[in-house]
């Protein structure tokens, strides 16, 4: 693809500077050419009995003092 056919994906305008925000909307001017998807391929990483949650800092702290007592 020649630089005068490179858009912007979501106004259509041309980026021939390859900009990575589009310089007439202000949006990611091009598709993401890799994955965000992580994968893990080690032993550690096929455990499915991890479990994600979201908490303070002070709560954590809390929590791991109480665990240790």
């Amino acid at each position: 693809m020649n630089k005068a056919e490179v858009k912007c994906v979501h106004c259509g305008e041309p980026n021939p500077e390859h900009w990575f925000y589009c310089r007439i909307c202000g949006k990611q001017a091009a598709q993401n050419k890799y994955t965000s998807n992580l994968w893990m391929r080690t032993e550690r990483g096929k455990r499915s009995d991890i479990e994600f949650s979201t908490m303070s800092i002070n709560d954590s702290i809390s929590s791991m003092n109480q665990k240790l007592n």
